[in-house]
């Protein structure tokens, strides 16, 4: 009994050791066989509207997955606290109620991708990025009353910022 106790602690040891000093591999793809799958969640991260255009109507954001690694069929469960407009295996749109948001304030939401590749037997994959929604005054220089895309927003800042000191420089 001892010596079967002792014979089963060495193969578990070993067991353990061989794991930790393995290559993990996904079957398959040769030329993949050894990298890391990856989920990637692009879209409308940052957006920014108007207090009224908040107090009318919920804002939308549009978000997609581009994958690494991962071996068609995909099988995607998208996570969002908001209202789903519509759905695919690789993209969503959401409405989010910013109603009775202050100026200032900001909205935040976590959107949560989890992807299964293989037709839903294989690598489970899951990606997560922070929504956020910032309400300004309606009176501000630069208006708007659309979302802005997450590019949109520097790209605008950038812009802003210049007239600023155009015309801070013309007094």
């Amino acid at each position: 009994m001892k010596r079967t106790l002792a014979n089963i602690k060495s193969a578990q040891s070993q067991a353990k050791c061989a794991l930790l000093h393995s290559t993990p591999s996904i079957p398959g793809d040769p030329e993949k066989s050894n990298s890391n799958p990856k989920v990637l969640i692009k879209g409308d991260i940052r957006l920014r509207v108007t207090e009224s255009y908040a107090g009318r109507r919920p804002v939308r954001g549009r978000y997609t997955i581009e994958t690494e690694s991962m071996q068609k069929p995909l099988h995607v469960i998208w996570m969002i606290e908001g209202y789903v407009l519509n759905h695919t295996v690789h993209s969503i749109e959401v409405a989010f109620d910013v109603r009775g948001i202050s100026v200032g304030e900001t909205l935040t939401r976590l959107l949560t991708a989890q992807v299964t590749d293989r037709g839903g037997q294989g690598c489970i994959v899951h990606s997560s990025v922070f929504v956020q929604i910032f309400v300004v005054r309606d009176d501000l220089p630069y208006e708007r009353t659309e979302p802005l895309h997450s590019s949109q927003v520097a790209l605008d800042e950038r812009t802003s910022r210049k007239e600023t000191l155009k015309n801070c420089l013309l007094k």
